[in-house]
């Protein structure tokens, strides 16, 4: 008996030795689970982190301690006894009631300390099943920040304005900043020279492919969450670079506990649904006659009735069988039918899979991930793939020094298809809807061509024609930390970024680009290495109670250069054979562009209180395109943060209240190159068997100084219901001067353009957050968010001698973006109709008249404001969420329409051949106006005459005002108990839907598209690029 006594106490102090596996739920007050709460024993490595549920796990002995952390939370901490069940319930703590943000080179303050806008959004609250650019997940979720995908091409890329637009000059990118863990990265969107010697109405190579914007090159899943810095106070630490606003990214890293693996895998199909309105009554022809007939059989696809111009839909209409060209000629139409040209738009497809592996241990922490986007475009012969590859780590080398870094991998890229001039979205805005456009080569591999080579077949120019990249990027830094004093943190971080883009395009001699060069072919390699080092001192002192210091000093250097090779062969010896020593006629370009900015930097805080905070900033930079009199500048910020919460007293009404304001001046230095004179390559070279260079017709003022950014921001952060009600306002108005852009000169100067400081600008507007917990407890969350911001910026002075400056030109059309004195920016310019006291003029003959002698405004491309509405309810495991955006306002010319309106493609177009009396004043006789009686004959050449109606802005440009739902999305996280049977920490599904359900005036494809690529600077035009699709994505994720 006393042997079995022993026996039994051996082994109970052995489980006791052990541990136990304690498992629990941690909610806050009201009851409502907690994801995300660290878990740790106190005095060991071992931890955890509850899942979406609140639900935890642990191996703890009895008399061990456990403790429970959370952002906003007390923490506690609680012995281990005998019960395995340990349920713990977390109160606020009015101390940390504002948010941590990450703010400048990675530095984390407490929101209530700040005075100017810094707004976050976790990746956890987006969807980003689908998303290959992590930037678009961004869309609608934050006020006063505008992001729109130029393009529905594969690949495309994404503008992103943060406050509206900042700078009047054509060729400057108004993209913010993208600070990665602290470091910037590089985001161009790089465009080349991708057109031919001759046979190109492009006005440059941005409108005519949607690249890819490197932040592209991210995973999306990699990525813990964003803080943007809207206004000049909050990104003045960073200084020129960031004077468009900036986008800090914080990535995942490994969390104490054990090692853990994490899966998601998504499927989305995407389709065009949002496209111009076709008529689908009157065939190919031409006065009511038919040119052309379908005839699948025949070699060519078609037979000629009328040896002439065959592109044309004014033509009889379907439904007659047999039409009388006269002299016997009866031509049988009884096989027509309207085929859709939209039917060479595809189901779009994409998958992805993404694994990462990460954990952490007292001095070693990991995150490995690994990922692959592959997807196939809407248009055929169009794809995108990315591979990406990440490890971070970090080491704990003593209690005081840290050692942090990362290395990523990407390679991407796919094929494009093109826009603008003479691409498939130019082809579809002639193509007849008698022939249908999957029929489109004949069995000799030509081109089924009923045009007689006017316009391509758009399907033939798709899968023989398109632009091909193939880009691999490398990053990678290393952070070192070292906290000699409590008071003292010393930091540095460097990274290297590098990346090449090799470009391959190809162009057939039978299509209407490469017709008039004989077809052409091109290879372009882009490299680009940045380098950055970024060095920081923080000191931190709390003097009494009341009163708290923070300063910090630092040194910044960030190197870059950018090497561009082009050869261009033309004229092919082969067609069809993709190589450029198959060319006869070559053109090579070799241009390398390096910039260097070093920057000094201080910051000081006071803090009195916890409830005042004042932060005085300064910066000087020395960037080397300036000339070296003018190299350095200093630029200063001030901001205040104060608490009111106090003055309300004790209620249950008033939770929280801040009150902020900022003044601040960053600067912008010209571009590579735009100081002085220079000698450049000529086409007249060589001359007489003797090459050469000439003098460039460009010349930069060598006294130019930096542009200046005067921002003044004002705010309120208030609270209310424990917190339950947040409203956040902010407005600011920002003052440019000196603005630096390239203005024209007189022709006997022998220059074309002076680069000097030629401009004074400003911009404005208000920022709305207004956000709700309507339902918070155990079972049920439901949280409203709805977003409102305005933008304006108005033009106050640009010199004399220039009428105004140019950003977009639609030609014949006589559309223009362009900004005059005393101008709001994004207005466009274009003609309109004759108008008498507000009334539409019609003269004599019914006719309304276009006055072509003044051009005038007729629009504007940006939005008067713009609001979105997003829910986010969670019962139990089942989600479910959603994101209305609201744009009014914003007009565009579609640049497709008025060549569709001349061919009667249109639904427009579709009352023909009868004679209406138009809306409008005719003259009375006796000087006055009356209401028009004068009937007019409504036929193909009221729509093709363009003195009449055709380049009419009233027609040509159109309101683009959009209610869409942004993304809708379903989840389901499967219940802790049933995943834990397989070993599984958790099981998720989701099925989402992305841009549906589109409400807009605009008759065109979707109106979010730009023609330009993204960071191109031009807005307003739109229709000749890939328009964007909806998206349904099914998601699939699992962590064990």
């Amino acid at each position: 008996m006393r042997n079995i006594y022993l026996t039994f106490i051996a082994v109970f102090f052995c489980v006791a030795a052990f541990g136990q596996t304690i498992t629990g739920t941690v909610s806050d007050a009201s009851g409502a689970p907690l994801p995300g709460v660290t878990i740790v024993v106190s005095g060991t490595n071992i931890g955890t982190t509850t899942d979406f549920d609140g639900n935890y796990s642990i191996n703890a002995s009895n008399g061990q301690i456990l403790k429970f952390s959370y952002i906003g939370m007390k923490p506690k901490e609680v012995t281990v006894g005998s019960e395995t069940t340990i349920d713990v319930v977390l109160e606020e703590d009015s101390t940390q009631l504002d948010e941590v943000v990450v703010t400048a080179f990675g530095v984390e303050q407490k929101q209530k300390s700040l005075g100017y806008s810094v707004s976050k959004v976790n990746t956890e609250d987006l969807n980003l099943a689908g998303q290959a650019n992590p930037i678009e997940s961004l869309q609608g979720r934050v006020a006063g920040v505008q992001i729109n995908r130029s393009s529905g091409t594969s690949g495309g890329g994404v503008d992103i304005l943060i406050r509206g637009v900042t700078s009047i000059n054509p060729n400057r990118s108004n993209q913010p900043l993208i600070i990665v863990d602290g470091l910037a990265l590089n985001n161009d969107t790089f465009a080349g020279e991708v057109r031919p010697s001759a046979g190109s109405n492009s006005p440059n190579s941005s409108e005519q492919f949607a690249f890819s914007n490197r932040a592209m090159d991210l995973n999306p899943e990699d990525i813990e969450s964003f803080n943007i810095l809207k206004g000049a106070a909050a990104t003045a630490l960073y200084g020129v670079r960031a004077s468009n606003g900036a986008i800090v990214i914080t990535t995942k890293k490994g969390k104490k506990g054990k090692a853990k693996i994490n899966i998601t895998a998504s499927t989305t199909f995407r389709d065009v649904k949002t496209t111009p309105p076709l008529q689908t009554t009157y065939r190919e022809g031409f006065n009511g006659e038919p040119r052309t007939l379908y005839d699948p059989e025949s070699d060519t696809g078609f037979n000629r009735v009328q040896a002439a111009t065959s592109f044309y839909s004014w033509g009889p209409e379907y439904a007659l069988d047999s039409f009388d060209l006269g002299e016997g000629n009866i031509v049988d139409l009884t096989n027509d039918r309207f085929y859709s040209p939209y039917d060479i738009f595809r189901t779009g497809f994409n998958s992805q899979l993404n694994m990462s592996l990460s954990g952490a241990g007292e001095r070693l922490d990991y995150y490995f991930s690994m990922g692959n986007n592959s997807e196939q475009g809407v248009l055929p012969n169009t794809d995108y793939k990315k591979t990406n590859f990440r490890l971070k780590a970090g080491y704990k080398v003593t209690d005081n020094f840290t050692l942090d870094g990362s290395v990523a991998f990407t390679n991407s890229g796919g094929r494009r298809a093109n826009g603008g001039d003479k691409s498939v979205m130019s082809a579809l805005s002639y193509y007849s809807g008698t022939f249908p456009i999957n029929d489109y080569m004949n069995p000799d591999g030509s081109e089924r061509d009923y045009s007689f080579g006017i316009i391509d077949n758009p399907r033939y120019l798709m899968e023989t024609s398109n632009l091909e990249d193939d880009v691999n990027r490398w990053i990678g830094n290393t952070t070192l930390t070292w906290t000699p004093k409590d008071w003292l943190t010393i930091t540095y971080a460097a990274q290297i970024d590098n990346y090449s883009d090799a470009r391959n395009r190809y162009v057939g001699p039978d299509l209407d680009g490469g017709s008039q060069v004989g077809g052409f072919i091109l290879e372009q390699n882009i490299n680009f290495t940045g380098l950055e080092s970024n060095f920081l001192m923080a000191f931190n002192k709390e003097w009494t109670d009341d009163f708290t210091t923070d300063f910090t000093v630092g040194h910044q250097l960030s190197d870059s250069k950018r090497s561009y090779l082009e050869a261009r062969g033309e004229g092919l010896n082969v067609p069809g054979v993709n190589e450029i020593g198959n060319t006869t006629n070559f053109f090579i370009t070799k241009t390398i562009v390096q910039n260097r900015t070093v920057g000094v930097f201080g910051e000081a805080k006071f803090g009195y209180k916890d409830k005042l905070f004042l932060t005085l900033t300064g910066r000087n930079d020395w960037i080397s395109t300036l000339p070296k009199e003018n190299r350095s500048f200093f630029y200063p910020s001030v901001s205040l943060a104060y608490d009111v919460s106090d003055l309300f007293g004790e209620n249950d009404v008033f939770s929280f209240g801040k009150l902020r304001a900022s003044w601040a001046e960053v600067g912008k230095g010209p571009g590579f190159g735009d100081v002085g004179q220079y000698f450049v390559v000529d086409g007249d070279f060589p001359f007489g068997g003797v090459g050469g260079y000439r003098r460039s017709t460009l010349l930069g003022d060598s006294e130019i100084k930096p542009e200046r950014n005067q921002s003044t921001e004002f705010g309120a952060d208030l609270r209310f219901l424990d917190s339950r009600i947040r409203l956040d306002y902010a407005y600011y108005n920002t003052r440019v001067k000196d603005q630096i852009f390239t203005v024209g000169t007189a022709y006997s100067s022998g220059l074309s353009g002076i680069t000097r400081n030629a401009g004074d600008y400003k911009v404005f507007g208000h920022e709305l957050l207004l956000s709700a917990d309507i339902i918070r407890n155990q079972d049920l969350r439901w949280e409203l968010i709805f977003n409102w911001s305005t933008s304006e910026g108005e033009v106050l002075e640009i010199p004399e001698d220039i009428e105004a400056i140019i950003f977009a030109d639609s030609g014949f059309a006589g559309v223009t973006s362009e900004v005059r004195a005393g101008d709001k920016m994004g207005n466009l310019y274009g003609y309109k109709w004759v108008y008498e006291n507000g009334e539409r003029y019609i003269g004599p003959d019914g006719y309304p008249t276009i006055n072509l002698d003044e051009r005038v405004v007729v629009g504007n491309a940006f939005p008067d404001f713009i609001a979105s509405v997003g829910s986010n309810l969670k019962y139990k495991g089942i989600g479910l969420n959603f994101l209305l955006e609201w744009k009014e306002g914003g007009d565009l010319y579609d640049s497709g329409q008025r060549n569709s309106i001349r061919n009667g493609i249109l639904e427009s177009t579709l009352q023909r051949d009868v004679n209406v009396v138009l809306d409008g004043v005719m003259d009375d006789g006796n000087g006055g106006f009356v209401p028009n009686t004068t009937e007019a004959l409504i036929d193909q050449n009221y729509y093709r005459n363009s003195s009449v109606y055709n380049r009419a802005s009233e027609i040509l440009v159109q309101d683009a005002s959009w209610l869409k739902i942004r993304n809708i999305a379903l989840s389901y996280d499967f219940p802790a108990k049933l995943t834990r049977s397989f070993s599984l920490d958790k099981v998720s599904v989701s099925a989402s839907a992305n841009n549906i359900l589109l409400w807009t005036p605009f008759d065109g494809y979707d109106p979010e598209g730009n023609q330009y690529s993204a960071g191109s600077n031009v807005y307003g035009f739109t229709g000749l690029n890939i328009p964007l699709a909806q998206s349904y994505s099914f998601g699939l994720n699992i962590a064990f």
